[in-house]
């Protein structure tokens, strides 16, 4: 069996291996999967980011858990593809300046294959939402026990890490679908992210 033949049967199941190897995972992804894979798993990953948005927020009480998580799974899956879809014509931009070969098509593929630590959190995140709310949003006038603050800062630690390592994958992401270096890469998604501030900072500016 060849070194090939073995990357690809360990890495068929990209949700799975991209944990641990992260940018076969997404080589392998990008050359043998449909688009259509890529653009379910973005969608998933658009409804766990939208719960994980939910974190902190204040808690509506005109609205049971279940319009709540109704509402993230609608908003989230438009709202999060449609972004993929503006920042990687974004990095396809930036990323042709540094000599990048990566289009639109695979830069969108791969953000949404970044968005996979989320889904893993998201069976946690819908738990501690029915289990805790009280830690998951900001509730007034609810006194906290002490397993309360255990359930925060275990949640919490979660979210963290996740966050970290999709920002991660964005790096060595781009960093494929580009074939240039993880230095150029973070670059690249630095120059996007002030960009993009930018641009939101003058049209909020302008609606002001």
């Amino acid at each position: 069996m060849t070194a090939q033949q073995k990357m690809y049967m360990d890495d068929k199941e990209p949700v799975l291996s991209i944990m641990v190897k992260p940018r076969e995972t997404i080589r392998y992804t990008l050359q043998h999967k449909k688009f259509s894979y890529s653009l379910y798993v973005g969608a998933i990953g658009g409804f766990a980011s939208a719960l994980i948005a939910l974190y902190g927020t204040p808690y509506q009480y005109k609205y049971s858990l279940g319009e709540m998580v109704y509402s993230s799974f609608i908003t989230g899956v438009l709202y999060y593809l449609m972004i993929n879809l503006i920042l990687a014509a974004l990095l396809s931009a930036i990323g042709s300046v540094f000599k990048g070969k990566g289009n639109v098509k695979t830069l969108f593929q791969t953000l949404c294959l970044t968005s996979i630590p989320y889904i893993w959190l998201m069976p946690i995140v819908l738990f501690w939402m029915q289990l805790a709310p009280q830690t998951f949003f900001d509730v007034k006038n609810i006194a906290w026990e002490m397993t309360d603050y255990l359930i925060l800062y275990v949640g919490s630690f979660f979210i963290l890490a996740a966050s970290i390592w999709v920002f991660v994958l964005n790096i060595i992401g781009v960093s494929e679908a580009h074939q240039i270096s993880k230095w150029k890469s973070f670059f690249i998604l630095l120059l996007a992210s002030v960009f993009s501030a930018l641009v939101s900072g003058i049209f909020m500016i302008f609606l002001m």
